[in-house]
């Protein structure tokens, strides 16, 4: 009786656990993850770009600590960055990780004083990201033509 007792607190304590992990995976994007054409419009700048240095950030007022990472801008769709942009990203459930040598496609944000990339978003490293750039160069093209 006790095994068995024992064996079904285990299984409530496990779903229970399943539960809340996703609650918590669902919550880093509560408003779901936008559309190219939707994060296009909404962004700063849309633009690919290399890292070339990735710098520690300690804890600030409005921030956990995290990484600004220096992107080298090779070709812009939208906005006008400079030909270098540092990308903050919190230490967070929400934070957009990026390695030093890798090129991506960006839609920047700036927020709470900082540009930012949405983890929900459509960045992320170009070779994995062709449909997202060619959609986003048929934005641009549409966007030139008007």
């Amino acid at each position: 009786m006790v095994v068995r007792l024992t064996i079904i607190m285990k299984i409530i304590l496990t779903a229970i656990s399943f539960i809340l992990v996703a609650s918590i995976a669902t919550a880093v994007c509560l408003n779901g993850n936008p559309s190219v054409p939707e994060e296009y419009a909404n962004s700063q700048s849309v633009f690919t770009g290399k890292v070339i240095k990735k710098t520690d950030i300690p804890e600030s007022d409005n921030y956990y600590d995290g990484n600004n990472y220096t992107i080298q801008v090779q070709q812009i769709f939208k906005g006008k960055p400079k030909t270098r942009v540092v990308i903050f990203s919190e230490n967070s459930s929400g934070r957009f990780p990026m390695t030093v040598g890798s090129t991506y496609i960006i839609f920047l944000h700036f927020e709470l004083g900082r540009y930012q990339i949405s983890n929900c978003g459509n960045s992320g490293v170009l070779s994995e990201k062709q449909d997202t750039l060619q959609a986003v160069r048929q934005l641009n093209k549409n966007e030139t033509n008007k």
